[in-house]
């Protein structure tokens, strides 16, 4: 019945469109908590991904270690989280408080992978009394960005969605800037700002706002990782992955050097033929 603003952030950090459950801390807590991310990688990745438990993962010297806790999927804590915050399991096993059950509805696009991690998802949140239910969409839907659809990412009509994130080059300034309150997307800027979860934190956009101003890099090493921290310990985000990209090259050249930050025929000036 809300329509469009079902998803619209309404009003200072006490805003008066909260989610019913993801609104409460110890919900987001324990959600992360009940993810076996190593189970995620194995199924999916492989070699081509590791852990992640920032939202900057790289470059390394931005890279925060204060949110490893990540690493090990702790379900016996998310349950303890979710009984001391009063939410009780209810007869069908899921849930519930104020006649609110913790049901999700998690979505992404279409892609075998990643239908595989929502099934392991969905099986370690069973495990702290979560239903969820899984839609997958076209990813020329989920990410096209048509604004009469609902189906698209910026609109995020549904309580979880997934995605990969990223940025090009080696400096985050612009990438960190996404989830200032600024650049949440809502109906007035036609869902073109870049925070999807509609995160607002006037003391991370202050954050954003001296580095955009600091010059010295260990100043601006802080201020990025302070900045991702702020974003993980709040759980506004829920980190999972860190995906490579996998590149081949003959074994008849020599001189090949990969390259995370640019095309792998950066230093194609180089190579030879062995």
């Amino acid at each position: 019945s809300l329509g469009d603003m079902r998803s619209e952030y309404i009003g200072g950090n006490n805003n008066r469109n909260a989610h019913p459950y993801l609104s409460d801390y110890n919900v987001r807590r324990a959600l992360s908590l009940a993810i076996d991310r190593q189970v995620l990688v194995d199924a999916g990745y492989g070699k081509a991904g590791k852990i992640s438990c920032n939202v900057l993962p790289a470059p390394a010297i931005y890279a925060s270690s204060a949110n490893d806790e990540c690493k090990t999927p702790n379900v016996a804590e998310a349950n303890r989280l979710l009984d001391a915050a009063g939410w009780k399991r209810g007869s069908d096993g899921v849930r519930q408080k104020g006649g609110v059950r913790i049901s999700i509805l998690y979505q992404t696009s279409t892609n075998s992978v990643r239908q595989a991690t929502q099934a392991f998802i969905k099986e370690m949140w069973k495990q702290i009394g979560v239903e969820t239910e899984l839609r997958n969409l076209s990813a020329s839907v989920f990410f096209g960005g048509d604004i009469s659809s609902p189906d698209t990412y910026q609109k995020f009509f549904t309580d979880i969605e997934m995605y990969t994130n990223n940025f090009s080059g080696t400096d985050p300034q612009t990438y960190m800037s996404n989830w200032t309150c600024k650049e949440m997307a809502q109906k007035r800027n036609k869902w073109g700002g870049n925070n999807m979860p509609r995160w607002c934190s006037p003391a991370y956009d202050a954050l954003s706002a001296k580095m955009s101003i600091s010059s010295a890099m260990k100043d601006r090493i802080r201020l990025t990782k302070e900045m991702n921290d702020m974003l993980m310990q709040d759980y506004a985000m829920i980190p999972l992955i860190h995906r490579g990209n996998v590149s081949a090259h003959s074994n008849t050249l020599s001189g090949v050097r990969m390259n995370p930050w640019d095309s792998e025929l950066w230093n194609i000036a180089d190579w030879t033929r062995k």
